[in-house]
């Protein structure tokens, strides 16, 4: 053995240079390809044995360096510092993997470990955030990887076009896209995640029992709790707080988690406010403000008007102004009422002139009335317009035929409302008063008492009657017959007569004196004789 060991020795200095080192028994040349080429049918190569603390005691180890660790029963390369050392090539004596063709296989019956000897399961990596790369002809296109306490499943950064797709029976069922978008029943998502069916449903259950449901039914999209969910509420949560609440009697609530029973929909805030937009811009709200509620326009919406439309027809409006029209979508006055109106209670108009005035308007804005509490607390009725009608008071209108007129010549009338020429007032019917009082009557009769006043005699009315039939300065039935009778100037005649009658009776008074006294005087001379 020393020979040999000699001869090796000696030889490989001088064949340093040249093909290589043969040991073997049949005399042949090294092979081409070897360094060293060593045959032998009954014998075999023996490298250096060592214990681990003698392999870890090498100094200046370098890569390549190949022993047998004695206390492992392995073989181990030194592959450098950089490198992570010592690498163990045989971690057991035993067969693990086989070769059927190009497929290589584990035939180890229990579980295989990758970094760790202790595998729990068929396969078991350890490592640190250790990755399954997937590569597809020499080019990395996807991943398993454990990232600290995740799992990931994805596509390389450089795989731009590539799909994550998972697939049951050999169809595929679910994709990720390159930008993240999820499909399901398409690999062409839209957005964030694409479900494609045949009327697609999502089912949520608790307990295997189902409550709700996400359901695409035709071109509609539902969202509710199921029909064997008898109890369950469907609830929109914002910050874990439920703002929207639909029951499951359909009745709906905003702010409350009960529903008002008598209602289909319930508000409940603090005065809330439901405002109404157009392009993003505020144009109208409703509101509860304290006790009151309020309907209208923003203070923004400087050209809206408030319109209430029933059979597709605008009925009422509230101009930006504030004036109502019912009937009329546009007016000019505060309330503008085009049909027959009926108010039931008291109607309040704040003025105190006829530009204030509740108004009365006829079709074509000709002709107006008016009805207002003027400065000094008149109750005034006016009609301004063409020189037709009146002002007409009606207390009773199946009897129209007694009415109170007042006419555009401001003739005053109680009755058909006829005006007699040079009349104010007239009444058609009987008149009572506890009294009665004319304007000042001037030339009162006091001037049949001046010495100067011509009484007629009574000779002279006795022709008079005669001729005339009535009293001199009295109207005869025929006047008042057509004129009618002035009481003021009648009052005036008839007392011109009582003083005429009384200056009559004044006469004979005197006359009867005269003639007393001359009977007085007769009467001695008749007892005398």
């Amino acid at each position: 053995m020393k020979k040999i060991i000699y001869i090796i020795v000696f030889i490989f200095p001088a064949i340093g240079f040249g093909q290589g080192v043969a040991i073997n028994n049949d005399n042949s040349l090294p092979n081409n390809n070897a360094i060293l080429d060593v045959k032998s049918v009954s014998k075999g190569v023996l490298l250096p044995r060592l214990t681990t603390a003698q392999r870890l005691g090498i100094v200046s180890a370098i890569p390549g360096l190949t022993v047998f660790d004695s206390e492992t029963f392995s073989y181990w390369v030194y592959l450098g510092d950089l490198n992570g050392g010592w690498t163990e090539l045989l971690s057991s004596l035993n067969k693990h993997w086989d070769v059927n063709g190009s497929i290589v296989y584990n035939t180890n019956l229990g579980n295989v470990g990758i970094g760790t000897s202790n595998p729990s399961q068929k396969l078991a990596i350890n490592a640190t955030d250790p990755t399954i790369d997937f590569m597809n002809a020499g080019t990395s296109k996807g991943f398993l990887q454990a990232k600290g306490n995740d799992i990931k499943l994805g596509t390389y950064f450089n795989n731009t076009n590539g799909n994550l797709v998972f697939n049951t029976k050999a169809v595929d069922r679910m994709w990720i896209n390159d930008a993240g978008n999820v499909g399901i029943g398409t690999s062409s998502p839209s957005s964030a995640l694409t479900i494609n069916g045949s009327n697609p449903w999502i089912q949520m259950r608790t307990n295997n029992v189902d409550k709700g449901y996400l359901w695409a039914s035709g071109s509609d999209l539902r969202l509710g709790t199921s029909l064997t969910n008898t109890t369950g509420k469907l609830a929109l949560q914002t910050k874990l707080q439920t703002r929207i609440i639909i029951d499951e009697t359909g009745r709906v609530a905003i702010g409350t988690a009960t529903p008002a029973s008598s209602t289909i929909f319930t508000i409940n805030d603090s005065d809330p406010l439901i405002q109404i937009q157009n392009n993003g811009t505020g144009k109208g709200f409703l509101q509860v403000l304290g006790n009151d509620m309020k309907i209208g326009t923003n203070t923004s919406n400087l050209q809206g008007n408030f319109i209430i439309r029933t059979a597709g027809t605008d009925k009422v409006s509230v101009s930006r102004f504030g004036d109502v029209g019912i009937g009329i979508n546009f007016t000019n006055y505060k309330l503008d009422v085009i049909g027959t109106t009926k108010l039931d209670g008291d109607v309040f108009v704040k003025g105190k002139t006829e530009s204030e005035s509740l108004k009365i308007i006829e079709p074509g804005f000709t002709s107006s009335g008016n009805i207002y509490l003027d400065n000094e607390d008149n109750l005034k009725i006016t009609k301004a317009g063409v020189n037709t009608g009146g002002i007409v008071l009606d207390a009773n209108v199946s009897n129209g035929s007694k009415r109170l007129y007042v006419t555009r010549y401001n003739h005053l009338n109680f009755g058909t409302g006829l005006t007699p020429q040079g009349y104010t007032a007239s009444v058609e019917g009987k008149v009572i008063a506890t009294e009665f009082t004319t304007l000042a009557i001037p030339n009162w009769p006091d001037y049949v008492f001046a010495d100067d006043y011509k009484l007629k005699s009574l000779d002279e009315v006795k022709s008079y009657i005669a001729e005339n039939n009535h009293l001199p300065n009295i109207p005869s039935a025929k006047e008042i017959e057509k004129y009618g009778v002035q009481l003021g100037d009648m009052s005036k005649k008839l007392i011109e007569k009582v003083e005429e009658l009384t200056l009559y009776v004044i006469q004979l008074n005197e006359q009867n004196k005269l003639l007393q006294e001359q009977i007085n005087e007769i009467k001695p001379l008749n007892k005398t004789n």
